[in-house]
């Protein structure tokens, strides 16, 4: 979800880890989609935390935007992962969330949750 709207198109997606580098993935709404070469590397890579990184046009805005996820490899056992991703630029969201931090400058926040844990960037 992005500002509390599906996220139907990405462009450019990649998941990655320190190990293991970056692969190609596919985003079909509720799922990433892997290679079978790929999600075996992506499944036998020792990393505690993976990132995904896509890019995507939405409605509100002109051009593509970037976003960087960081999940913990755990939450791959939970039968859910909910994203939500909440643009700073926004009005709403930057009363919020308080708008873009000057050490970090990152444009968006980012609360994760399973049936089991929450995480908040």
């Amino acid at each position: 979800m992005i500002d509390d709207q599906p996220c139907i198109l990405t462009y450019n997606m990649q998941v990655n880890t320190p190990s293991m580098g970056s692969i190609e993935a596919k985003y079909i709404v509720g799922t990433i989609d892997l290679s079978e070469e790929n999600y075996s590397k992506f499944i036998n890579d020792e990393s505690l935390d993976f990132q995904i990184s896509f890019e995507t046009i939405l409605p509100k805005f002109s051009t593509a935007k970037k976003y960087l996820v960081s999940i913990p490899k755990i939450f791959l056992n939970q039968e859910y992962i909910i994203i939500n991703i909440f643009n700073k630029d926004s009005k709403l969201y930057k009363k919020r969330f308080g708008g873009v931090n000057k050490k970090n400058r990152k444009e968006y926040y980012i609360v994760m949750s399973t049936r089991n844990a929450m995480k908040f960037d």
